[in-house]
Order: C-alpha cells, then structure tokens, then sequence
C-alpha cells in the first residue's frame, strides 16, 4: 500500500521551502512591530500608512495585474515555446505603467505642504518601482519551480532592510521615512544582483512586442484591476473613513493592529498558495474538466489546519497585542479576531477565483468583488462615526463573508456536494467550539498569564491534532 506521506512528499517539500520563507520576514515583521511602534509616534505611523495606501490604490490600477497575466499566461506561452513574447509584452507595459506613476507623484508631490508628506511620496514610488518588478522576476522562479531561490531572496529582503533600519532609526535618528529608505537601498542591490545572473533567462525584444499580445494581456488584466481594486477598498478604504471622523494617531492603531493580523493569516495564505499555485495553474490549463478533484483536495487541507489556525489567534487577541505593539497600540486588539477570520475568508474565496479566470467567468469575478466592495464602503460610513474603528473591522469580516458565499454559491468545486466534507468540517468546527468554550470558562473564575496561555493554546492544538489523527493520515494528493 502506498504511503501517503511518501506520496504526497512533493507537497510537503514545498510547501516547508515556502513556510520557512515566509516564516522569516513574518518573524522580522513580529520583531519591527513592538520595536518601533513604541520608536515612531501613532501620528507618524498614520501619515505613512495614508500615503502608503494611497499608493496602493494607484498601483493596483497600474501593477498588480501583470501579474495576474503573468501567472494565467506562463503555462500556455511556454507550451508554444514564446515566453520572450510574453515577457517582452509585459515588461513594456511595466514601463509605460510606471512612467504614469511617475507623473501623479510628482504631481502630489507639489500639491502636498508638508515636508515630511512630500518625502514619504517620493520614497514610495521608489518602493513600488523596485518591489513591483522584484515581484514579477521572482513570480517566474517560482512558476519554474526554485522555491529555493525564492525563499532565500525573500528574507534576505526582510532581514537586510530591517538591519539598515535599525541603523538608520537608532544610529542616526532617521524618523518614519526610514521605513522606507531601508527596503529601497536592499531592493536596488537585488535587482541588480537579479538582473546580472538572469537565471531564469528572461529575454525582452522591442521586437516581440505585438499588438494581439497586448490586448490578450489587457483584457485579462482589466478584471484582475476591478478585483484587485475592490479587495483594496476592502482591506484599506476604511482607514480615510477614521481620518474623515477621527484622528491620525487613531489611524495609526488601527493601521498597525490590522498589518499585524495580515501579516500572520496572510503570510500563511500566501505560502499554501505559493505551495499549489504552479500545479494547479497547470491542471487548471490543460486538464480543466478534472481540476475539481484537486481543487477539492487543496480546500479540504486549508480547512482542516486553516481553522484551527485563525481560531486560536482570535482566541488569543489580547495577549498577542499585548507582545507585539507598544503600549499606544495595544487598544487595538479587539479588532483582531474579525481582520484574522477575514483575512483567512480571502483564502478561502481564492480557489474559486482562479477557477474562474481559467474558466473565463470574468464578469462573475468582477460582479462579485464590485458588490462587496460597494458594501463594505457603505458599511463603513454608516457604522464607523457611530461605533469607532472597531466597526471597520467588522464591515470587512462582513464583506468577505458575503465574497466566500456569493463566489461558493456559484462553484464549489465539487466540494460542498460531497457529504463526507460536510461531516468532516462538521467534526472540525465541534473541537473547537468546544476549546473556545473551554478557555472561556477557565478565564471566568481565573486570569491567565502569558506563559499559561501558550500552555493552554498548545494543549489545543495538540489535541485537535490528536483527535483528528487519521483524517490527517488520509490525505494523498497528485504528484
């Protein structure tokens, strides 16, 4: 009889590669959070994080679709021996993109009237120039199969930048500029370094530039724009509603807590994605009518150690403000919970999304993203003046829970329509109701400390593991 864990061997392998490299510049992040968010004033933190979503919005209209068009297209490109085409098409458009966002910078640069605003525009297009085109180099290395090299440039990037910030904040007293200052000055050395190896053999031709490319790449990319913007609005539109009704320093809380609580989900979200993304990709382009029975298998693995995941980081809210945030921000906790299970809801409503793209359901994308986001921004001026930030962090858990209904409702791969799933999620959510219940009712007659929380929360997940041992001994995946 085959063994599963042998069997599924390739999985495991990757999906370690990847947790290793994302677990680094997570941990770097844990490091810089409670370092200098009692360093740098709330007010500072509000501005950067204004400008730095600002950009944000810019950059989905302007970047965040190539790659999108990168990953739909790579598979198919390469089976007609012509990825120079598409490489050559995409890196024009880069260009061209990047010379627009060149102009509204300096635009708001004039406009602006203070100093340190100014500088924070002017060091975040640098930022995206350099991370977006980071970004799509290392999107081929994966697609190619180096997670290695992936991993290794990946938090090289944090570590590096987090060591010259430190030298820049505390041996030469550079303020919030410095956050990013230090990632420009590390980026500029890995395009370099990744530019002269080229071992991916990225070759770019004027030549190869052809207007059908072009437009098979626009058309695409249109509805990658529309959902990448509207899940934008989600995540970050809330934070201009809290200036328009409260403070700066209050937009800095917020921001900071709702980094944190991306940072872990999605962190994790990412590297699973990362682990199935070129597989899948590949079934989903050449053997489309049997890819539900892997999406199937991929959604099973991210609910049976999903959930317990962000269920113990909302049980244990407090406690991780308490760690990580320097004492202005650790009001911010009770936000948590909702930004953990939202972001791990985003998870959930990728495996339908990609299936769709394939699929080339595109307005079924765009319709959905378009009413959510519409909701979420309704939401937030109703709710926000009333009740404070805190309702920001329920709209979102509200707008990617209708996203996972809406997108589930239409194609579940299969996976809802299978009985066994049902009962199995079932048994899931039973163990840990019950965990939550009982560290409720341990915290009502007693107060935990740090230390017995992390014995508590350890216990839980060694249990739920126990209990559901042979579910997790099952599990087989296509090589």
């Amino acid at each position: 009889m085959t063994n599963p864990v042998n069997k599924n061997g390739g999985f495991l392998k990757d999906m370690g590669w990847y947790l290793i490299g994302t677990l680094v510049p997570m941990s770097v992040g844990f490091i810089k959070t409670p370092i200098f968010t009692r360093y740098f004033t709330p007010e500072e933190f509000g501005y950067l994080g204004i400008i730095t979503i600002t950009f944000s919005y810019v950059s989905v209209f302007l970047y965040s679709w190539l790659s999108g068009c990168l990953w739909r297209y790579y598979n198919a490109y390469k089976e007609k021996q012509d990825l120079g085409n598409l490489y050559s098409n995409l890196f024009f458009i880069f260009i061209g993109v990047s010379f627009l966002l060149l102009i509204i910078t300096v635009a708001w640069y004039f406009l602006a009237d203070k100093t340190l605003v100014r500088q924070l525009i002017l060091l975040s297009f640098l930022q995206y120039f350099t991370k977006e085109l980071i970004g799509l180099y290392l999107i081929i290395a994966r697609l190619e199969g180096k997670t290695l090299k992936y991993n290794i440039i990946h938090s090289l990037r944090a570590i590096l930048s987090f060591g010259v910030l430190y030298i820049m904040a505390f041996g030469y007293q550079f303020r919030i500029t410095s956050m990013l200052s230090s990632t420009i000055v590390i980026d500029v050395v890995v395009l370099l370094f990744l530019f002269i190896s080229n071992s991916e053999k990225v070759r770019i031709s004027i030549k190869s530039i052809s207007h059908q490319t072009l437009n098979i790449l626009y058309r695409f990319g249109s509805v990658g724009l529309i959902s990448n913007f509207c899940f934008l609005i989600i995540s970050s539109s809330d934070r201009y509603i809290i200036a328009m009704f409260g403070d700066m320093s209050t937009v800095g809380i917020y921001n900071q807590v709702y980094n944190i609580c991306q940072l872990s989900v999605v962190a994790l979200v990412t590297v699973f994605f990362n682990t199935i993304n070129p597989k899948l990709n590949r079934e989903l382009e050449i053997n489309f009518k049997q890819s539900d029975i892997l999406l199937s298998k991929y959604i099973y693995i991210f609910l049976l150690f999903g959930m317990p995941i962000v269920t113990y980081l909302s049980l244990f809210s407090k406690e991780i403000s308490g760690l990580l945030l320097g004492s202005d921000f650790r009001s911010g906790y009770i936000i948590m919970p909702y930004v953990f299970v939202s972001a791990y809801l985003y998870g959930l409503f990728l495996f339908i999304e990609v299936k769709f793209k394939f699929a080339d359901k595109l307005k079924n994308i765009a319709a959905g993203v378009i009413i959510a986001g519409v909701l979420n921004v309704g939401l937030n001026f109703i709710f926000i003046p009333l009740y404070g930030y805190l309702w920001a962090g329920i709209t979102t858990l509200v707008s990617y829970s209708f996203l996972v209904v809406y997108f589930y409702r239409q194609d579940s791969a299969n996976f809802f329509s299978d009985l066994q799933n049902i009962r199995d999620l079932l048994t899931f959510s039973s163990i840990l109701v019950v965990q939550i219940a009982i560290d409720k009712l341990i915290r009502t007659y007693y107060e935990l400390n740090i230390l017995q929380t992390i014995i508590e929360g350890s216990l839980f997940i060694v249990l739920y593991l126990l209990l559901l041992r042979k579910k997790i001994v099952k599990i087989t995946l296509p090589e």
